[in-house]
């Protein structure tokens, strides 16, 4: 017999005599209590308190149940199994991976002196600036096929990407894989054709795009963009409203040109697609070279534009630790007295002397095509990357030296870097520069 019988058998039993023999003989009660104690401290004697630890044991099981039962019923803002953590971004998933989003964050702060001839008060200037805060969401939706990205710049200063805009909407766009590597986009993106433009601006191996870079590569469109990616191929053609153009709204003189397409395909010999996301090789990493060629095709509603015709090509070279690139540029501009047929170049490089200290140098020349005194762009950049956790967290150390003047032709290229324009044609303008830049 149980215990928990036992005692209820004693009980029940002192109860009844006590009901019918209620007044009797005192010393027979006082006997009868005096054995059930002594029956009880027996079995206790014999099993211890692990009659007390099963029967809290079995209470806690229960209640346990229960919250776990409750808390079930309260998932639903999360779905049951949902992930959340960091992953090149803060994130957050259903547990069937069919929706996500991606929190990222571009910080860049930058200090610069220039030093310019014959600009009396004004020959040199210097002060910090918060070059890009740039907030990105991405991820997928519906399922894995389907992706997103939102990215939004906050306080952009020199704006050369987005046409003077201090606040702007970058990225808009949803795309779909079809599969079999071919994909569609739709929406605001960055244009497929110049191989550094297509670089993140958290990615690059200098403070920014170089200014010749600036001058030629297409920007943002808003439209369509077919994509198609292999192992050793990718290529992608988009249909926009018109090359740098963001946030365009319709209206009665929709759209600013007639068409306008881009396209750029890359091919790899050697080396995976993810090294080539980054603007430098570090150590360890594989042999990588990359081609890329790209073209535009523009028919503008703008009688004095006309039709704009434009190329580019360039090589990539990553050696474990070192690497190289060139790219040259050149556009047709119909229909225009000066400009008709611009073109410059690009060739950069660096080289890791320790494994988070690298050095770099960059020459880049234009040739804007007019009469005008400042139709040439000439400069020299030289500098040094100190990475903290490789493009997440960096520091970048610039000196750069135009050997030609600054003219109004190539100012808003070149304020991206943080050159000045000149006052006539004088040249020798030279700038430091010290960037932190924090991509996470």
């Amino acid at each position: 017999m149980s215990l928990t019988k036992t005692v209820g058998f004693f009980a029940g039993t002192t109860l009844a005599i006590g009901g019918v023999a209620f007044g009797a003989d005192q010393t027979n009660y006082a006997s009868e209590i005096a054995d059930l104690k002594a029956q009880i401290a027996s079995m206790k004697a014999s099993q211890g308190d692990a009659w007390l630890t099963e029967q809290r044991a079995a209470e806690i099981r229960g209640i346990v149940t229960d919250v776990l039962a409750d808390a079930e019923t309260r998932s639903s803002l999360q779905g049951s199994g949902a992930g959340a953590g960091y992953d090149g971004g803060f994130f957050m998933s259903s547990a069937d991976g069919n929706y996500s989003m991606k929190v990222n964050v571009l910080e860049q702060i930058r200090w610069t002196f220039n030093n310019r001839e014959g600009q009396g008060s004004n020959d040199q200037s210097w002060g910090f600036e918060n070059k890009r805060t740039r907030l990105s969401f991405s991820g997928n939706l519906v399922d894995s096929s389907w992706n997103y990205k939102v990215a939004y710049y906050f306080g952009y200063s020199n704006d050369v990407e987005f046409g003077g805009a201090n606040t702007v909407l970058a990225d808009a766009w949803v795309s779909k894989d079809f599969g079999n590597g071919f994909k569609l986009t739709a929406g605001q993106f960055k244009l497929p054709y110049s191989g550094e433009y297509g670089l993140d601006a958290g990615n690059l191996q200098f403070n920014d795009y170089s200014t010749v870079s600036n001058k030629f590569a297409d920007g943002y469109g808003q439209g369509l963009m077919f994509g198609y990616s292999a192992d050793a191929f990718r290529a992608a053609v988009a249909y926009v409203n018109s090359l740098n153009s963001v946030n365009s709204s319709f209206g009665s003189g929709s759209p600013s040109d007639e068409y306008a397409l881009t396209g750029r395909g890359e091919f790899k010999l050697s080396g995976t697609w993810d090294q080539f996301n980054s603007g430098s090789s570090f150590k360890g990493e594989e042999m990588g070279i990359l081609i890329g060629v790209g073209a535009n095709w523009a028919d503008s509603n703008n009688a004095a534009i006309g039709d704009v015709f434009g190329m580019t090509a360039d090589v990539t070279a990553d050696f474990g630790g070192a690497n190289i690139m060139g790219a040259f540029y050149w556009d047709n501009n119909d229909d225009v007295a000066a400009g008709e047929n611009p073109w410059g170049f690009t060739v950069q490089g660096g080289v890791f002397v320790s494994d988070d200290i690298e050095v770099i140098a960059r020459y880049e020349l234009g040739d804007a095509d007019t009469a005008a005194a400042d139709n040439d762009f000439s400069a020299m950049t030289l500098g040094a990357n100190w990475y903290l956790a490789k493009n997440t967290a960096k520091m970048g150390f610039n000196f750069g030296y135009a050997f030609d003047g600054i003219g109004a032709t190539w100012s808003d290229a070149a304020s991206g870097n943080n050159w000045l324009q000149d006052n006539g044609t004088d040249d020798g303008q030279w700038m430091i520069q010290a960037q932190m830049s924090f991509s996470f």
